[in-house]
């Protein structure tokens, strides 16, 4: 199955401030006593650090700590989490877990009545709350009159984005509304890559930055894959981590998948992530070695491109080394 972003362009130039549809996503509900318990053991974040106010991004991964989802929790009442995953993949990730949570009492079932929007720019949240209600910090949700708005990660350059996620209808809130295309082109401009079929369960969530966006807890003790995440943290063995490309020249549109080399045709990663742009820009995701900082890197089947490393809307340590501006 293709990953939906594989096949549409994104709009060549952003407004400053807009709303678009997160419609390659969907939420579903875990409700019941023991969801805190059922989360805490399968998922890379510290489910007690869930609080109202306060969201989470996180894996679940197979016991060799490989991904096979990444989502966004944020907690609806003592004993209901909401969980927001891509929809190519949801199906798949809710029979994994559906497999624990026989043992729990909880379930989990699609929300259906939720409809999620992406905002870009502080006047477009502020359209939802008052500019004293906004939330400061990446990962901060505040109330709505119909749900929660939760601040995500940034655009490298600072700019706050922002989830809506509401019962009923989308709602823009009079902000200039863009299509669904343009809201994941900001994902892959700050960084945070989506699981598709192709990358299920190819990397581990370190691979993937989420310990850099305070997606993987290395206190809450025992979970699924646990063991060989943090092996791989405490030992410093993390060869390879997410990066941010941008790419010109190109005469197809990458895929996920495809692999980067360096100037020598020795291979440096795959692609994760890629939208283009209706000018031709290819902006992409992708996992690769370390050695990246310090190369020439290319696409593999297409070395006349050119190809670029950008900076994330958040700090790698692993990743030390020069980078273009934003």
């Amino acid at each position: 199955m293709q990953n939906p972003s594989q096949s549409i362009t994104a709009p060549d130039k952003l407004p400053d401030t807009f709303t678009a549809p997160i419609d390659n996503h969907q939420v579903f509900e875990i409700q019941g006593p023991d969801t805190d318990r059922f989360l805490q053991g399968q998922v890379t974040c510290d489910i007690q650090q869930l609080t109202p106010g306060t969201s989470l991004p996180g894996a679940a991964c197979n016991p060799k700590g490989r991904a096979y989802a990444l989502f966004r929790l944020l907690r609806v009442s003592e004993d209901c989490v909401m969980m927001q995953l891509p929809a190519a993949i949801a199906e798949e990730v809710s029979n994994q877990l559906s497999k624990y949570l026989a043992f729990f009492k909880a379930e989990m079932s699609p929300a259906g009545d939720w409809s999620l929007t992406g905002l870009v720019g502080t006047d477009a949240a502020m359209a939802h709350v008052s500019a004293e209600a906004l939330p400061s910090a990446c990962n901060q949700v505040v109330e709505t009159a119909n749900g929660y708005l939760v601040a995500t990660l940034p655009l490298a350059d600072g700019t706050p984005r922002f989830e809506l996620w509401e019962k009923g209808p989308i709602s823009d809130g009079g902000a200039r509304h863009m299509p669904g295309s343009a809201w994941r082109l900001t994902e892959i401009q700050s960084g945070l890559t989506t699981l598709s079929p192709e990358t299920v369960g190819a990397y581990i969530p370190l691979n993937l930055n989420l310990h850099a966006i305070d997606g993987v807890s290395f206190t809450k003790g025992c979970y699924t894959g646990q063991e060989v995440i943090a092996r791989m943290h405490h030992l410093g063995q993390l060869k390879k981590s997410l990066f941010r490309l941008e790419a010109t020249f190109v005469d197809s549109t990458p895929v996920i998948g495809d692999p980067l080399v360096d100037a020598d045709g020795g291979k440096l990663g795959s692609i994760t992530d890629c939208i283009a742009t209706e000018a031709g820009e290819c902006h992409m995701l992708a996992v690769l070695s370390h050695k990246a900082l310090e190369a020439t890197v290319t696409l593999a089947d297409q070395p006349a491109a050119r190809v670029r490393i950008k900076p994330l809307g958040y700090r790698v340590p692993e990743q030390q080394g020069p980078s273009d501006e934003p």
